[in-house]
């Protein structure tokens, strides 16, 4: 036999229910990148507002020298051939230690992804070297995430020989 429910408990239980989700979701919208870091004295929480960029390359900050993307290529690229493409992540070295660490790299060559690399905790170096090849001018895209100081975008133009 079904047995039927009564309209008070369906309400009841609706609105319990519904506000199951809405503790759920606000549980989910306070689990931000920067709230959970808010324990670090490193964080710098405008950081993660958007993509950071270097912003004067002759007098670069010291967190810019830490984590802006180098992208290093050979001086002559030709159409067709196959070439190294190095990301590095800042022109000083990187910690890659539990607390702050490069989470990854990223490479884009125009608006099409050339290559990603996960990276995590102990490693080495936060660096990493794709492949590419193009036969026509491009602009080489470099992205890194830092763990306490957000995503960081570098560019450069490619000219063909």
């Amino acid at each position: 036999m079904k047995k039927q429910i009564n309209r008070r408990d369906f309400l009841t239980r609706s609105v319990l229910a519904a506000g199951g989700l809405t503790l759920s979701a606000t549980a989910v919208l306070a689990d931000h990148p920067v709230d959970r870091l808010k324990g670090y004295a490193q964080v710098e929480q405008a950081l993660f507002l958007g993509i950071n960029r270097v912003k004067d390359p002759h007098k670069k900050s010291a967190v810019e020298k830490k984590h802006a993307p180098v992208i290093g290529v050979p001086q002559q690229i030709k159409a067709g051939q196959s070439f190294a493409v190095t990301l590095s992540v800042g022109e000083i070295a990187h910690p890659m230690g539990a607390g702050h660490y490069i989470q990854y790299i990223e490479l884009l060559a125009g608006n099409e992804p050339a290559g990603r690399l996960e990276l995590r905790p102990g490693l080495n170096a936060a660096q990493a070297t794709f492949y590419l090849t193009v036969d026509k001018p491009v602009t080489l895209v470099a992205r890194e995430y830092c763990n306490l100081h957000g995503l960081w975008e570098s560019r450069l133009e490619i000219e063909l020989a």
